[in-house]
């Protein structure tokens, strides 16, 4: 069976192109292309959560702070994605797993994403 990726993502192209890559190497890759309440998240029951920090609607590292805060989805791994100067520390803050920046290569993408696949086995 394969894993469960929630990707929140605004900007589309960067959307359709993680969706295609992800799905590709073998996860069930979900896009959603704004920003969604908790409850709608845990109804994915995703194994990993790629999330933009800046998103139509919310903010991203907020909705971090919600996931990590609630007892049902502190567990889920979630990267940071954004192109923003100081995502490192937004990272930590947000108290996110871990953060890919903006433009990545899927290299990187995916690597980052079978780190996080390989820890949750």
């Amino acid at each position: 069976m394969s894993k469960r990726i929630v990707i929140l993502e605004d900007e589309k192209s960067t959307l359709e192109l993680v969706e295609t890559v992800l799905g590709e190497e073998g996860y069930d890759a979900i896009a959603i292309n704004h920003y969604e309440p908790l409850e709608y998240l845990i109804d994915f029951a995703p194994e990993l959560i790629l999330l933009d920090v800046r998103l139509s609607g919310g903010y991203g590292h907020l909705l971090c702070k919600d996931l990590k805060a609630n007892p049902i989805t502190s567990h889920i791994p979630v990267i940071l994605i954004s192109g923003s100067a100081n995502l490192e520390a937004i990272a930590r803050e947000c108290k996110a797993d871990g953060f890919l920046s903006k433009p990545f290569t899927l290299e990187s993408l995916i690597s980052t994403v079978k780190q996080f696949d390989q820890k949750s086995e």
